[in-house]
């Protein structure tokens, strides 16, 4: 028998643990790259001389590992909520008050959902983290992103594959098991505390690009204090040049997906506040509200990540017109989040009110686009 305490317990334990591992993997990183700026600067001891001369690869692989086994993690916390969402998309099916539901569409891979997206991000910074080391191990450039590039890959068939056999298992469950019935308040306490874990995600994203803001702007300002003899196992020329461009990319990667998480987010909670209170109106665009504010800060904070990309990419050429140019396309990136958030908020809105059966909607897991309730 599965019963929908047990279902709604899972998926909210899943989605506490997400919040939990996506912080402490944005801490991993800040703390590392504190240390890596102290470190370029010639702040260790004699005793940790052995660190200092291979520096980028003992940095490298502290951020490697965490990053490659929160990336496992993450992946099996979302393939436990494709299965959980099903399951509650079955524990749905003829519910007047929440809608038919349908697993199959709950089982959707969907590439924009929350829960991958954090995936994603771990995968990414571990593809960070692999090429810096095969960079401190002496490969040449290409090679070294090369490296990189196939950490992710690899990574993400292994998110395919969890995906996969969730699916399987889910529909053993759906043949075999019974379900049982559920009443209105059962669903709008789950409604309830999805509201509440939605919002506890907004802030956590916002807290996550800002680390990563933090952390890449104490490692760029120590590239430019390396000793023309310092003993590190990348050259100081080597580093000065492809360090800030390696930094800087992580960093927009970060704020991109930061954005569509949020956003993400933001539509579940919309779905959500819409189901209990059918006269409210949350997708509204431009409404002066927290989560507009904190979408208005991440927005600028990936207009900041892009101007330092660009800034180092171009590298001083250009002249005045050159500067012109970053700036306006810092412009044109923090104006296109904002107006591409807020059109997505419309199109939701307008979908939501277009369907006659209404379905929960969880950031990341049911209703999240697929892996859920295949809504939004």
């Amino acid at each position: 028998m599965t019963d929908f305490e047990t279902v709604s317990r899972e998926i909210h334990g899943i989605i506490d643990r997400r919040r939990e591992l996506y912080t402490f993997l944005g801490s991993v990183y800040a703390a590392l790259g504190i240390f890596l700026q102290n470190a370029l600067q010639g702040g260790l001891p004699e005793s940790l001389g052995r660190v200092q001369e291979h520096l980028f690869a003992f940095y490298a692989v502290m951020v490697l590992v965490p990053s490659l086994i929160l990336a496992l993690r993450m992946g099996r916390l979302h393939a436990g909520l494709t299965l959980n969402g099903m399951l509650y998309a079955r524990l749905m099916r003829g519910r007047e008050f929440a809608g038919s539901g349908d697993p199959e569409l709950a089982g959707r891979r969907n590439y924009f959902g929350v829960s991958f997206l954090n995936f994603l991000l771990a995968d990414v910074i571990a593809g960070f983290s692999a090429a810096v080391l095969a960079l401190a191990l002496h490969a040449p450039p290409m090679l070294a992103a090369a490296v990189g590039v196939g950490t992710v890959a690899a990574w993400l068939l292994v998110d395919g594959r969890f995906h996969r056999q969730a699916v399987a298992y889910a529909r053993a469950r759906l043949l075999e098991d019974d379900f049982e019935a559920i009443d209105r308040g059962q669903w709008e306490a789950h409604v309830h505390a999805t509201l509440k874990g939605c919002n506890q995600d907004l802030i956590g994203t916002v807290s996550f690009v800002g680390l990563m803001m933090f952390s890449t702007f104490e490692v760029l300002s120590s590239f430019g204090q390396i000793a023309e003899d310092a003993r590190v196992d990348i050259p100081p020329e080597l580093a000065e040049t492809f360090g800030p461009v390696l930094f800087t990319s992580v960093l927009v990667l970060t704020c991109l997906i930061g954005l569509l998480v949020y956003v993400r987010v933001r539509i579940a909670i919309g779905h959500n506040s819409i189901r209990l209170y059918p006269n409210d109106d949350p997708f509204r665009p431009l409404r002066l509200t927290d989560s507009l504010l904190g979408y208005l800060l991440l927005a600028f904070l990936f207009g900041v990540s892009l101007h330092l990309l660009l800034t180092v990419a171009v590298g001083g050429r250009g002249g005045f017109g050159g500067e012109l140019a970053v700036l306006a396309a810092d412009g044109a990136a923090i104006v296109s989040a904002v107006v591409g958030g807020q059109a997505a908020l419309v199109v939701a809105g307008r979908r939501a009110r277009r369907r006659s059966a209404p379905k929960i909607l969880i950031a990341g897991g049911p209703g999240d686009g697929g892996e859920g309730t295949g809504t939004a």
